[in-house]
């Protein structure tokens, strides 16, 4: 139950959008939605919340990165969102979720960028990942993130314990699962103090769990592994659409981001107005973006609409026959 009356309002609100974003237990209705253009897109999408993100953002029909179509569409979501904080001043805990949520996306970043020289970044903007690239020790890169306001608690408490070291000392895997762990820890604490419910909790849960099992689902497919073997933690019907998928390496990610969204969602969909309502709607944004980013991408790159439908109907119906 939430306590403070701006927190109540806050989270009404976040409530009302997630109406208006585009859902999994809705894939009809998306499927109807995708057009082959990209104005006509912007027109079947004109009732939905990231309508005036796509419109600010995508105005042309320049032939993007996905990475870069997802990206603009997340931080024009994040600045919209900020501003409703500023306006409704809701605690900060709750607060604290929307900066964890966006803190995965500065973790990957930067994993990717010191460890293989990552340059399409989804967060980190060009000139930041340019400074972790030259940064020599540890201690550089907590600096240029604290200056930058993208440093998370989860985050800090994690890089302090490297601080000293030089960048290629440190064991950038060991780095990746301690911050993956600080991460979920503090999102379960925070989720806590909110009296988030028993479901919200599980969630988390799952989400911490299958963040370990993507890692060994996706070393087992790129290098020959038996899935079966490695998918054994899911469930018959879970375990079924991961090999289906596994002859598709779209296919394959695709399912790897939409089974712990429908765990969470199928839990979370009808609850009462709580921060469990915030959790399920930052989940509803990743799918969301990661439909329309591609959809986007394959619009402006010049697919035809033959290969739009086949992508986005495979898409759909690996979806429902998760949801069966």
């Amino acid at each position: 139950m939430v306590v403070e009356v701006s927190d109540e309002v806050f989270l009404n609100y976040v409530k009302i959008r997630s109406h208006k974003t585009l859902r999994p237990d809705n894939v009809k209705r998306i499927n109807e939605l995708i057009t082959y253009t990209f104005p006509s897109l912007l027109s079947a999408l004109q009732g939905f919340e990231v309508s005036s993100c796509l419109s600010r953002e995508l105005r042309s029909a320049l032939p993007l990165p996905q990475t870069t179509i997802y990206s603009k569409l997340l931080k024009c979501w994040e600045s919209e969102l900020r501003d409703r904080i500023r306006l409704i001043k809701p605690s900060e805990k709750v607060v604290e979720v929307l900066d964890l949520y966006i803190s995965k996306y500065v973790t990957n970043d930067l994993v990717g960028v010191i460890s293989t020289g990552l340059t399409e970044t989804t967060y980190l903007e060009a000139q930041v990942v340019e400074s972790l690239k030259t940064a020599k020790e540890v201690g550089e890169i907590t600096s240029l993130l604290a200056r930058r306001k993208l440093l998370s608690k989860s985050m800090s408490s994690v890089l302090k314990e490297y601080r000293k070291l030089k960048i290629s000392e440190v064991d950038v895997n060991e780095l990746s699962r301690k911050l993956r762990a600080s991460y979920f820890k503090r999102l379960e604490d925070v989720l806590r103090g909110l009296n988030a419910s028993s479901y919200g909790l599980r969630c988390v849960e799952f989400l911490k769990e299958f963040e370990e099992l993507k890692q060994a689902l996706r070393k087992a497919l790129i290098g020959g592994g038996d899935l079966r073997i490695a998918a054994t933690k899911l469930t018959q019907k879970q375990r079924d659409v991961v090999l289906k998928a596994s002859k598709n390496a779209h296919d394959f990610e695709y399912v790897l981001a939409v089974l712990p969204l429908h765990f969470c969602h199928n839990m979370l969909k009808s609850f009462p107005v709580s921060v469990d309502t915030l959790l399920d709607y930052l989940l509803l944004k990743e799918f969301e973006f990661s439909v329309l980013s591609y959809v986007i991408y394959l619009i402006n790159t010049g697919y035809p609409p033959e290969l739009i439908r086949e992508e986005v109907g495979r898409w759909l119906r690996l979806y429902e026959s998760i949801a069966e």
